[in-house]
């Protein structure tokens, strides 16, 4: 089970982002958290997964050397979490050995697989960032808004997959996103995460970060 106890968090500035969130994710549970965007969702997501460090609190998984971090995070915007330098074949080999059945699932066909990242729409990038994500056999998924940059069929059948394999694969998955009725539809208990934060600017950052290891 993963368990997030008083996890605080404090911006450069010194003004707290939130303060005191605790919860559990058990294997094959999926949890929502809801909340308007920019109060802190991502950053949390963020923190949840290891790239960046809490002010105060614990989770009790950490980084093995040379594995993927358990906890891996699908983000919102794909074009920030690969290297634009990497032909996609690269990106997810990255995670682990490249599963056929996985990318005719994911509709990621193989002519895509030589191609650099600008060459694709950020839908069908985000398809091979979900791919990258399973293809790690990850104990656990954070994701944040991870189908905003697909259509709503696309939507649909992405969630279909992804619910399924957590089930089938008893992994955990916390779905952060601001649609209500998305997290009532797929989650069995959804926190409201506003109840956590503290009054600030936005926080963003324009990175590539990768798998987590």
């Amino acid at each position: 089970m993963l368990k997030v106890e008083k996890l605080s968090y404090t911006l450069p500035n010194r003004k707290t982002l939130f303060r005191d969130i605790s919860l559990t994710l058990a294997k094959g549970e999926i949890v929502g958290l809801s909340g308007a965007s920019g109060v802190g969702k991502t950053t949390f997501a963020k923190v949840i997964t290891g790239y960046l460090s809490a002010e105060s609190g614990e989770i009790n998984y950490k980084p093995v050397k040379n594995k993927p971090y358990p906890v891996q995070l699908i983000w919102q915007h794909p074009e920030q979490s690969v290297n634009p330098k990497w032909r996609l074949q690269k990106v997810l080999e990255e995670a682990g050995e490249i599963n056929k059945q996985l990318l005719d699932q994911l509709n990621i066909p193989f002519e895509w697989l030589p191609r650099y990242p600008h060459q694709l729409s950020g839908g069908q990038l985000q398809r091979i960032c979900i791919a990258r994500c399973l293809l790690t056999n990850p104990s656990y998924i954070i994701a944040d808004e991870m189908t905003t940059m697909l259509d709503p069929i696309a939507q649909a059948e992405i969630w279909q997959l992804v619910t399924e394999y957590v089930k089938n694969n008893k992994v955990g998955l916390l779905i952060i996103s601001h649609d209500r009725l998305l997290l009532d539809n797929l989650c069995e208990k959804v926190i409201d995460f506003t109840q956590f934060v503290k009054p600030t600017d936005d926080l963003s950052r324009n990175n590539h970060e990768g798998v987590r290891k």
